[in-house]
């Protein structure tokens, strides 16, 4: 079974609410199946961010954080916490110095945002577009870059309000960011 067989398997299975299909099918018209996770982070290649939100659901099912919570708030959140990147990222080249010293072309992603709304509250529009969401799972997606997202940077003390409001908060991003190292472990070796 390939990952995004996977993860339509999993999102069919256990998302049943009003406009979960119609999600799915605008997914199925963007790039998300086929776009990397990021520009050079990780998951930087082709298939990059269903891999990776494969990866934040096996880490978040088994997370203690989220024991009382439905499996499709899990799905949900999951495979959907980085939904922002569809069509979102843009093939390119860049020049860089090979082993030998030197230069070439080698291809990369660059970000071509046309819709420049910020990570997890872009995430948390578009999936409002299709279906409904808890309070919890709009937070959980909101915040999944815990002090990473540039508001948290910035100051703001609104993440440690979610955080106190919902253990889901705090699970997702542990297991995005679980996620992350593992995937950056892998693409090291």
């Amino acid at each position: 079974m390939t990952n995004k067989e996977r993860f339509k398997t999993i999102f069919q299975d256990q998302v049943n609410r009003p406009g979960a299909d119609d999600l799915l099918e605008w997914l199925e018209s963007t790039d998300f199946f086929t776009a990397p996770a990021s520009t050079k982070y990780h998951g930087a290649y082709p298939g990059g961010l269903v891999d990776h939100s494969l990866r934040v659901y096996d880490f978040l099912i088994s997370s203690p954080y989220t024991v009382g919570t439905s499996a499709e708030t899990r799905a949900i959140c999951a495979l959907l916490h980085d939904i922002c990147k569809a069509d979102y990222y843009a093939a390119s080249t860049r020049r860089q110095k090979n082993a030998a010293g030197e230069w070439e072309t080698v291809p990369c992603y660059t970000v071509n945002d046309r819709f420049p709304f910020g990570h997890g509250e872009k995430s948390v529009y578009q999936i409002s577009r299709f279906m409904y969401l808890t309070d919890e799972e709009a937070l959980a997606i909101r915040w999944h870059m815990g002090a990473y997202d540039d508001a948290a940077r910035g100051g703001s003390r609104t993440l440690s309000a979610a955080l106190s409001l919902f253990p889901l908060v705090l699970a997702l991003h542990t297991a995005d960011m679980m996620a992350t190292q593992a995937e950056q472990r892998e693409e090291r070796t």
